[in-house]
């Protein structure tokens, strides 16, 4: 249950030469209120899933047991999914998600060069797509690289600071936290895919590639 969480409290489990999808998004792109709702209605339903563990775990043998284990951890890891989505999708509303500064080509430019900034030094960047208002990217940290929450940290305080002085403002540029989730092999392909559509189920474009702030390493086209 590590993943598919949009993080506040750094550092968690984050394994090293790990590949990740990362979210994160522009301070106030979410009321409050729709955070709490959505984090009660996800914790309504990890409590129910829990309960109904505790019950049908109640007498069984310990390989009775751990068979019964698995397949809850599968329904926590398509509700911590769901949860996720539902997140996601807020975002790509058109509804009270502002502000959407990274609308403006010249700063979605420092997002991008923040992001290639450590490419091939602390990981493998393989895709990453800026929207207006949050920013998705797949990646493979390397071995000696720090934690990836201690390096998205970085990069999160270098755009925010170039932006802020670009724009002629002070304050909390990017939200606290981030999203991560740890990549499995036969997760890779469906995750790329998802990065780079964003901006076509959004209905920007036709076409992910006919977005200006996508990136897809050449070798994964």
């Amino acid at each position: 249950m590590e993943e598919y969480f949009y993080r506040t409290n750094l550092p968690h489990w984050q394994p090293l030469e790990g590949t990740f999808f990362v979210t994160y998004r522009l301070h106030g792109s979410v009321p409050k209120q729709v955070i709490e709702r959505l984090k009660e209605d996800h914790e309504r339903k990890i409590k129910k899933i829990e309960k109904e563990r505790e019950c049908d775990e109640k007498g069984l043998s310990p390989n009775d047991k751990s068979l019964k284990d698995y397949e809850y951890k599968k329904r926590f890891y398509e509700e911590q999914k769901r949860h996720y989505l539902r997140f996601d999708s807020y975002l790509d509303s058109k509804i009270l998600n502002e502000p959407h500064w990274l609308k403006i080509p010249e700063l979605a430019e420092v997002v991008a060069e923040s992001l290639h900034h450590f490419d091939g030094q602390y990981y493998e960047l393989f895709a990453y797509c800026i929207m207006s208002n949050h920013v998705h990217v797949l990646l493979k940290m390397m071995h000696h690289s720090p934690m990836l929450w201690k390096v998205l940290q970085g990069i999160k305080k270098y755009s925010a600071r170039v932006i802020n002085k670009k724009i002629g403002r002070t304050g909390r540029f990017w939200a606290r936290g981030s999203y991560d989730h740890v990549v499995r092999q036969n997760e890779f392909d469906r995750i790329l895919s998802y990065i780079l559509n964003n901006p076509v189920k959004a209905g920007i474009v036709q076409r992910w590639d006919q977005y200006p702030f996508n990136y897809c390493r050449e070798d994964l086209r």
